[in-house]
């Protein structure tokens, strides 16, 4: 298969589908020390992430649909932004934290799929 030949809808619902999969990785072990362990959502600013990565997988899903977006937005510059956000975040907590489980770790590779796949979409649009 050939990556140039996937759509723009496809490299939008893949980066959505990446963010939703980042926000699942949240509720799994983020650190384990010994038997104690803790998730993506034991740590204060997890609702932020969250956040970030609803909003750009949802401007993107939504712009997939043909679905009309109240304010006007240039929608691949704003989600490309918001996912390096999330592997920013990503980044910071795995230098910041010892003891890392695989949950930061799927984490981190969601991220960079839905920055990889909206960076795509910025760059074809700035074509």
């Amino acid at each position: 298969m050939d990556l140039r030949e996937i759509t723009r809808e496809q490299k939008m619902f893949g980066a959505a589908i990446a963010a939703l999969l980042f926000i699942l990785t949240l509720l799994l072990k983020w650190v384990s020390v010994g038997p104690v362990s803790a998730s993506g959502t034991d740590f204060g600013a997890w609702w932020i992430a969250m956040l970030i990565a609803l909003v750009g997988g949802g401007i993107l899903a939504a712009d997939a649909l043909g679905v009309e977006i109240p304010v006007r937005l240039p929608v691949t510059s704003l989600a490309t932004y918001l996912m390096s956000l999330l592997v920013f975040y990503v980044i910071i907590f795995i230098f910041a934290a010892d003891s890392l489980s695989y949950g930061v770790w799927l984490a981190l590779i969601f991220s960079v799929i839905a920055l990889g796949l909206s960076y795509s979409l910025y760059r074809d649009d700035a074509r």
